[in-house]
């Protein structure tokens, strides 16, 4: 029988998230699900450069300035995403179908 394996192509997508003047930081949180690997977009705010980025609420990041994240911790992908002052390049990809958005 052959292994049903969901590693179908995903649309994985590099968001560019750039500090604006006009803006308080990048305008996302990472979300975490309690007992399931991995970290997510959690909330976007409207007008923000996460949302100018093209990042959506439910992407699961994936890489971060070009480092995997896989089995990081929260907290070792905020540093991540803070280790660039004004930009971060996010590799995400869309929630899985019959994925709850956090």
């Amino acid at each position: 029988a052959m292994a049903a394996n969901g590693s179908a192509a995903v649309e994985t997508r590099l968001c560019h998230v750039r500090k604006v003047p006009t803006f308080d930081g990048y305008g996302f949180n990472l979300h975490a699900e309690k007992g399931k690997p991995g970290q997510y977009i959690g909330k976007v705010d409207a007008g923000s450069p996460a949302e100018a980025a093209g990042l959506r609420r439910g992407d699961r990041i994936l890489e971060v300035n070009g480092h995997s994240i896989a089995g990081e911790s929260h907290k070792q992908v905020v540093a991540r995403i803070k280790q660039r002052p004004d930009d971060a390049l996010l590799l995400v990809a869309p929630p899985a179908p019959g994925d709850p958005l956090p």
